[in-house]
C-alpha cells in the first residue's frame, strides 16, 4: 500500500508538471482507482491490510502527535519571545528619548546658543544645531520662534503640513514644558524632544528627533532576536515601513491592518509561518505601529532532528510489522485456500470431491459444514433443475422445456424430411370455472387435462403446460391429410365430462393446429403461428383453426390500426355521418342514426367493421363511444337550436355497459352540450344485452333516470329468451336488414318481419326497419305496419353538414303513404348509394 500511495503523489506530481494526453491520463486514472480494490481482493491481503493499517495508524498519530505538540509549544515560546521584545523594545526607546531630552538641554541651556535664537541669526543657528545633532547621532535639529515658525532646521525643506503641526504643538504647549513625543514629520515617524530655550523667558523652541528607521529598526532586531519593523500612516494615505526585514520580503511579513493588538498572530508568507507582534505607538498626527515577527519555520528547526529520528524508528518498525503480517496471513489463509480449491470443484459441478479436513479448529468444522453442504447442494440442484423444466401443479414440462423438445425434434424432422404438428389447446371456461369451483378445481382441471393428453400422445414429455389454460401437443410423423382427424380425437378425449363436488360439466376447447415445415421453419414462429391458428379458431366460431400465409401481416395491420385509432381519436380524425329515420306511413323524419367513419390519412376510407371488433377487444371502444356520443349531442344540439326535433340513435357496446363509469361519463357529456336527453337513443345489440342481464338492466335503468332511451338492435338475430327480453326497459326494436333485403322474394323473411312487428306492438315497442333499398320493401312494411324505416333508399349516411342541408330541402309539413313513392324520386339514385357501402357501423 506504500508502495501504491507513493506512486498515487508521483503521478500528481506528474500531472502537475506535464500535461499527459486525455486518452492516457484516463488510463492511468482508472488503474489507480482500481489498483487498491484488486489488491485487497484477497484473504492474505486483507490480513496484511489490516496489520500494516494498523501499525501505520499508530505510527502516524504518534508523529503527528508529536509535531503537533512540538508546534503549539513553539508558538507558544515565541509568543512569550514577541512578549518579552515588545517590552524590552518600549525601554529601548524611553531610553533614546531620555538621552535626547538631555541633549536638548544642553543646547537649549547654551549662552551663544540662546543669543544666536535672540537675533535670530540664521546662520548663526544653522551652524549650532549641525553640531550638536552630530555630537549626539540626531536626525533632526529644528529651531522655532516663539510663533511656531521654523527658523533653522537640518532639513533642507518643510513641508506646510508639517510646518503647522509644530505651530500647533507649540501653541498647546501653555507652560513651555519640555514635551517628548514620537512624530511624523513629513510622513516619516521621528522620537521628538520639543523644549523652549529660555532667556529667561522663552524666545523660541528646539526640537531634536531620532528617525525611526531601517537602522534604528535593524539595532533594535539585534537586540531583541526578532524582526522589528515600525509601520507609519495607512488608512487613505500609503504606508511608510522601515524594518530590519529585507524591503523585497517586506510585503509578505509586515501586516498591520485590523491585526490584533497585545496578543499574538500568523502571517502566511509563501512557505513560511509569520508569528507577528504588534503595539502601537501613540502619535498625534498619525497612525504608527511597533511590529515585531518571527518565523515558525527557523524556530522548528530545532526539532527537526527530533522529527527525522522518528521517521526512521517508524520506518523500522513497519518493516518488521510488514515481516511478522506476511507470515500471519500465510499460516492463516493457507487451509482457506484449500477450501476455495474445494469449492471451486463444487461450482464447477464436480459433487463427487470432498473437502479435505483442516488442522484449524474453526477450520475443520467449517470443512465438515462444506461437505454436508455438497451432499445437499446436490440433491436440491437436482430437483431446481426438475421444477424449472416441469409445471408444479401438472408435471408437464414447462413453455422452455417444451420449445427444446421441439427445436430437437424439428432438426430429426428436416433430417428425416418429415412434419411435425404442434397443436396449441386452451380452455375457454377455465376463469368461469375457478370464479364457480374456486381455484383448487382449477388445479383439479389442469391436472386431468394433463393426463389425457399425455395419456393420448403416450409420451408426456411431447405435452407441455405452456399457460394458466394453455397447453402444448408435439405429434411427429403424422401423415398431413389425418391432422384434422387427431385434433378431432384430442377434442373428443378433452369433451368428456369433469366431475367436482357433485357438478358434472364439460369443457369447451379450442384447438390452433400448425405443421412444419409448412406453416414455418422454427419453434418460435412455429409457436407464434399456432397463437394466430388458436385466433382464427375463436374468430371464425370454430373449435379447430389454422394458419393461413398473410395471418402474421394482418394481425400486425391490426395492432398497428388500433394505436391509429387512438391517435385518430384524439386529434378528432375520425368523423360522423347521419342516415335519418322517417316513419312509415307519413314519410316523416323523426330521427337519425350516428355512424362512424374514418378516413385515414394515407391509408383512405377504413370501414367500421375493420376496427369496431378490435376496439371491442382491446378497451379502446370505450374512447370511441364517448367521442361519438359527444359529437353527435354538439350536433343535436346544433339542429335543436335550428328548429329541428329529432332523435338521434348511438350504438353502444356491451363493453360500455359494463363500465362503471359510463353513466358520469354520459350525464357529464349532456350538461357540457346542453342537449336535450331525451332525444338521445343507445342502441344495443341482443346478444350483448343478454351477456350479463342484471348488470345492463342496472345500467339502463341509470340511463333512463337521465331521459334517455334505448332500442334493441339487429333484432331476431340472437337467442335471447322473451322472457329475459321484455325486463329490459327499450322503447324500440330495431328488425335487422338480413330480414329486409329480400322481403318479397322470401315467404319466411315476410312471416319472420311480421311476427316481430306484432310482438314488438305487443309489447309496446315501436319496430325500426334498417335496409331498406327498395319502394316495395318500403310498401310492404308500410302494409305490415312497421313504425319506422332506414335505409339506402332514403338517404345514404351523410356528413353533418349534408344532413342538415338535406332536413332543410325536406317538405316543412308531413307527407302521407300515398305521396311517399312521389317525394322518394329526389333521393340519389340507388347505384350511387352502394358505393360507400352496406355495413353499419356500431
Amino acid at each position: 500500500m506504500q508502495v501504491a500511495i507513493a506512486r498515487l503523489k508521483s503521478a500528481k506530481l506528474v500531472s502537475n508538471r506535464v500535461r499527459l494526453p486525455k486518452e492516457r491520463q484516463r488510463i492511468d486514472l482508472t488503474w489507480l482507482m482500481g489498483m487498491p480494490l484488486t489488491i485487497l481482493r484477497s484473504f492474505r491481503s486483507r490480513i496484511l491490510a489490516l496489520v500494516l493499517g494498523l501499525v501505520t495508524v499508530v505510527l502516524t498519530a504518534a508523529i503527528c502527535a508529536i509535531a503537533l505538540k512540538a508546534r503549539a509549544e513553539v508558538e507558544r515560546q515565541v509568543g512569550i519571545q514577541l512578549q518579552a521584545a515588545a517590552d524590552a523594545a518600549g525601554e529601548a526607546l524611553k531610553s533614546r528619548g531620555t538621552r535626547l531630552a538631555s541633549a536638548v538641554e544642553v543646547l537649549t541651556s547654551d549662552f551663544g546658543f540662546r543669543e544666536a535664537v535672540s537675533s535670530a541669526d540664521a546662520p548663526t543657528l544653522l551652524s549650532a544645531i549641525e553640531n550638536q545633532r552630530t555630537r549626539i547621532s540626531a536626525d533632526l535639529v529644528i529651531v522655532l520662534n516663539t510663533d511656531g515658525h521654523p527658523v533653522a532646521s537640518t532639513l533642507s525643506t518643510l513641508s506646510a503640513k508639517t510646518e503647522n503641526d509644530l505651530k500647533d504643538l507649540i501653541a498647546s504647549d501653555a507652560d513651555g514644558e519640555t514635551l517628548q513625543l514620537y512624530r511624523l514629520i513629513d510622513g516619516r515617524p521621528y522620537q521628538l524632544v520639543l523644549a523652549p530655550v529660555r532667556a529667561p523667558e522663552p524666545i523660541g523652541w528646539a526640537a531634536m528627533g531620532f528617525a525611526l528607521d531601517d537602522g534604528v529598526a535593524t539595532d533594535m532586531s539585534r537586540l531583541l532576536g526578532v524582526d522589528v519593523s515600525f509601520v507609519a500612516g495607512g488608512g487613505q494615505e500609503p504606508a511608510y515601513v522601515t524594518s530590519s526585514v529585507r524591503q523585497q520580503e517586506r510585503r509578505s511579513f509586515v501586516v498591520v491592518k485590523d491585526a490584533p493588538e497585545g496578543t499574538p498572530f500568523v502571517v502566511t508568507a509563501g512557505a513560511d509561518k509569520i508569528l507577528t507582534w504588534t503595539d502601537p505607538i501613540r502619535s498625534a498626527n498619525g497612525h504608527l505601529t511597533l511590529v515585531l515577527q518571527r518565523s515558525l519555520v527557523s524556530a522548528l528547526r530545532p526539532y527537526d532532528d527530533v522529527r527525522n529520528s522518528m521517521f526512521a524508528i517508524g520506518a523500522l518498525l513497519l518493516a518488521i510489522a510488514s515481516v511478522l503480517a506476511v507470515l500471519l496471513a500465510r499460516s492463516a489463509t493457507k487451509p482457506v485456500e484449500e477450501l476455495t480449491k474445494a469449492a471451486e470443484r463444487l461450482e464447477a459441478g464436480d459433487y463427487s470431491v470432498e473437502v479435505p479436513p483442516a488442522s484449524i479448529t474453526e477450520l475443520k468444522g467449517l470443512a465438515s459444514a462444506f461437505n454436508a453442504m455438497r451432499a445437499a447442494v446436490a440433491d436440491r440442484e437436482a430437483t431446481i433443475r426438475h421444477q424449472a423444466n416441469h409445471d408444479a401443479s401438472t408435471g408437464l414440462p414447462t413453455r422452455a422445456r417444451i420449445t427444446e423438445i421441439l427445436n430437437a425434434l424439428l432438426i430429426q424432422a428436416q433430417l428425416k424430411n418429415q412434419t411435425v404438428t404442434v397443436c396449441l389447446v386452451e380452455i375457454q371456461q377455465f376463469q368461469s370455472i375457478i370464479g364457480s369451483f374456486g381455484h383448487a378445481a382449477g388445479d383439479q382441471v389442469l391436472s386431468e387435462v394433463a393426463r389425457r393428453l399425455a395419456a393420448h400422445e403416450g409420451r408426456p414429455d411431447r405435452v407441455g403446460h405452456i399457460g394458466t389454460d394453455r397447453f402444448l401437443i408435439l405429434l411427429d410423423s403424422i401423415d398431413p391429410s389425418m391432422i384434422g382427424y387427431e385434433a378431432e380425437r384430442i377434442l373428443e378425449r378433452l369433451r368428456a365430462s369433469f366431475d367436482y363436488s357433485g357438478v358434472s360439466f364439460q369443457l369447451d376447447i379450442r384447438i390452433g393446429v400448425v405443421v412444419f415445415p409448412t406453416d414455418g421453419g422454427q419453434a418460435a414462429e412455429l409457436l407464434q403461428r399456432a397463437d394466430l391458428a388458436l385466433i382464427r379458431a375463436k374468430e371464425t366460431g370454430g373449435t379447430i383453426g389454422g394458419y393461413l400465409p398473410g395471418d402474421d401481416e394482418s394481425h400486425r395491420h391490426r395492432l398497428a390500426m388500433l394505436g391509429e385509432l387512438r391517435d385518430a381519436i384524439a386529434s378528432n380524425e375520425l368523423e360522423l355521418h347521419y342516415q335519418p329515420k322517417v316513419e312509415a306511413r307519413t314519410s316523416r323524419l323523426v330521427g337519425c342514426e350516428a355512424l362512424v367513419r374514418w378516413r385515414h390519412p394515407q391509408k383512405g376510407f377504413i370501414p367500421p367493421g375493420e376496427f369496431i371488433p378490435y376496439a371491442e377487444r382491446t378497451g379502446a371502444i370505450r374512447s370511441l363511444t364517448l367521442w361519438v356520443v359527444a359529437r353527435a349531442l354538439r350536433d343535436l344540439k346544433l339542429w335543436q337550436d335550428a328548429g329541428f326535433r329529432i332523435d338521434v340513435a348511438i350504438n353502444v357496446s356491451p363493453v360500455d355497459l359494463a363500465h362503471p363509469s359510463f353513466v358520469d361519463s354520459i350525464a357529464t357529456l349532456l350538461v357540457q352540450t346542453g342537449a336535450d336527453a331525451s332525444c338521445l337513443v343507445l342502441e344495443i345489440t341482443e346478444s350483448g344485452a343478454m351477456k350479463d342481464l342484471a348488470a345492463t338492466l342496472g345500467m339502463m335503468e341509470q340511463l333512463r333516470v337521465l331521459g334517455i332511451r334505448f332500442s334493441i338492435d339487429d333484432f331476431g338475430t340472437g337467442y335471447s329468451s322473451l322472457a329475459h327480453l321484455k325486463r329490459l326497459p327499450v322503447d324500440e326494436v330495431k328488425i335487422d336488414r338480413s330480414f329486409i333485403k329480400e322481403l318479397e322474394a322470401h315467404s319466411d323473411d315476410d312471416l319472420i318481419v311480421r311476427s316481430t312487428i306484432n310482438l314488438g306492438h305487443a309489447m309496446n315497442l315501436k319496430v325500426v326497419a334498417e335496409g331498406v333499398e327498395l319502394i316495395s320493401s318500403w310498401d310492404a312494411l308500410g302494409r305490415l305496419g312497421c313504425d319506422l324505416i332506414q335505409g339506402y333508399f332514403i338517404s345514404k349516411p351523410l356528413p353533418v353538414q349534408e344532413f342538415t342541408a338535406w332536413m332543410r330541402a325536406r317538405p316543412p309539413s308531413p307527407q302521407t303513404a300515398n305521396h311517399a313513392e312521389r317525394d322518394l324520386h329526389a333521393v340519389p339514385e340507388r347505384s350511387t348509394l352502394l358505393g360507400d357501402g352496406l355495413q353499419k357501423s356500431q
